[in-house]
């Protein structure tokens, strides 16, 4: 019986050891696969930041392209009012000088 029991202890210990390694290398492939875990989402991660990166500069483009366009749009409103008020402005000194002549030919003509 002695000997019977000393068998089941060695194997007691045998699996013991077993669980151990196994435990063990267990450790180990899940320490892997979580470095491995993390390069790939740090790849991701990186991938995701190019992607936003290059969206964010087409809308700047998008967006400068616009404003400019909107600024040429302003530029000719204004070149087209400016251009209004000088003909206006030409209408009015030459009513101005009329009215100017006028009262100055109404004047010698009293006298």
């Amino acid at each position: 019986m002695d000997d019977i029991l000393k068998i089941i202890i060695e194997k007691q210990h045998e699996a013991k050891k077993i669980i151990n390694n196994a435990s063990i290398e267990a450790e180990k492939i899940q320490q892997s696969l979580l470095q491995k875990s993390e390069a790939v989402n740090e790849e991701a991660f990186l991938a995701e930041i190019s992607q936003a990166e290059q969206k964010a500069d087409e809308l700047l483009k998008s967006s400068s392209s616009g404003i400019d366009q909107e600024i040429k749009q302003i530029m000719s409103k204004a070149e087209q009012h400016a251009k209004e008020i000088e003909i206006k402005a030409k209408v009015n000194h030459e009513k101005a000088v009329k009215a100017v002549l006028e009262m100055l030919f109404n004047r010698s003509e009293g006298k």
